[in-house]
């Protein structure tokens, strides 16, 4: 059996089982018990293989990572600091259009499931009774909502990016960057297309901007310690949440419950299965296989790097997954670390496929409840999708 044909049974026993809504840790770890056993692996040496990768730095620094953005988001939502910065924001915008924008964008500054269901509300009431229909409010909340997932360190998927492909956090943030603001940019184009602006009155404006900033400094203060000062994300997570419970002055009892609401066996096992699946890429020869036979496939090398993490995006809606199931397989074609333009295109072929998935929950979730039309929905969203998808795309070619 080729490598092609091995790695292509486990990559399907993958879509299928994610598709089926199997947890993504427990597909991944039996897609790689899988792949090992099409490679003749025993189930010791497998064992041994899922107890290097469980143990590496890497995996031990995610999962630290990923925990403290849990607590972060815990600490934030509870003190009252999200509130703020909603109810401060709304009014230092003054146009509702940009109130509207601006709304969900903050709310997407903490990952979330379903975070757009979150944040309809604030849109549905910063539109107030202005003519917009409901299938363009819902384009605008879950359009503006997911700014921040092609480049904040606090979402897994970044995370575990940087993690899989081995470049650092702060190269892979700025090269995924022009995603961003291709976001911003065809949003602001074309998601008011026929809304005409209201202004909101100048009031508190000083105090606004003050508890603004205030509100957003936790979050801040992640994203500088990551790109500026390039601390690895398990130690800039611990510096900020450290520094939170110190000015909170949390007691050992709510320590101990704030731990417990904020982890997720679900999160945990997740990053455990994708970094013993990729450990089993590692270990089976799949990854010095495979960039011969691609190079002798004739198949653009591109083309594979978009497909793939479409595929996996728009049949499981979760970043995630394309992720984990995809970037092992993009690691061993490229033969190594690979170029950050080559991640960027595969992040953003991925998620073009997250973004237009029906099985997407922000999707869903706003759909119903702006009472939106999901076809006349869907229309709104080709269009911008595909040119943050573009911008990807040109960013591979420069």
């Amino acid at each position: 059996m080729t490598d092609i044909l091995r790695i292509g049974v486990s990559f399907l026993l993958i879509v299928l089982l994610l598709r089926f809504r199997w947890n993504l840790g427990a597909v991944m770890l039996f897609a790689a018990a899988t792949l090992g056993g099409l490679y003749g692996i025993g189930p010791v040496r497998q064992l041994a293989i899922a107890s290097r990768a469980s143990i590496d730095p890497v995996t031990l620094n995610l999962v630290g990572g990923l925990v403290l953005i849990m607590m972060l988001e815990n600490i934030i939502r509870k003190r009252g600091l999200l509130k703020q910065m909603t109810e401060s924001l709304s009014r230092v915008a003054r146009d509702r259009r940009v109130t509207m924008a601006i709304l969900p964008g903050v709310i997407g500054l903490l990952p979330s499931a379903g975070g757009a269901a979150f944040s309809a509300p604030m849109v549905q009431e910063a539109a107030g009774d202005l003519s917009i229909t409901p299938e363009r409010r819902a384009f605008i909340n879950y359009w503006f909502r997911h700014i921040w997932e092609y480049l904040s360190p606090l979402y897994p998927g970044v995370v575990l990016t940087a993690a899989v492909t081995g470049l650092p956090l702060n190269t892979l943030m700025h090269s995924q960057a022009p995603l961003a603001v291709a976001v911003v940019v065809s949003g602001a184009l074309l998601c008011f297309q026929g809304v005409e602006g209201h202004q909101v009155p100048d009031t508190r404006r000083t105090r606004d901007l003050r508890d603004l900033a205030v509100s957003l400094l936790p979050i801040a203060a992640s994203i500088v310690l990551v790109l500026v000062f390039k601390m690895s994300l398990s130690l800039a997570m611990a510096l900020v949440v450290s520094s939170l419970f110190l000015i909170y002055r949390y007691s050992p009892a709510e320590l101990g419950t704030t731990l417990k609401e904020s982890v997720s066996l679900k999160v945990l096992l997740m990053v455990l299965g994708v970094m013993v699946f990729k450990g089993m890429l590692d270990a089976s020869g799949a990854i010095d296989a495979l960039p011969r036979t691609f190079a002798r496939s004739g198949m653009p090398p591109a083309l594979i790097f978009l497909a793939l993490p479409f595929m996996v995006g728009l049949l499981t809606g979760l970043t995630v997954a394309f992720v984990g199931a995809t970037f092992p397989i993009i690691v061993a074609m490229t033969g190594g670390v690979p170029d950050p333009g080559v991640v960027t295109l595969a992040f953003a072929g991925g998620f073009a496929g997250v973004m237009l998935s029906p099985t997407h929950l922000c999707l869903l979730l706003t759909i119903r409840y702006f009472h939106a039309d999901i076809g006349a929905t869907y229309r709104l969203l080709y269009l911008p999708t595909a040119l943050v998808l573009l911008v990807g795309i040109v960013r591979y070619w420069l």
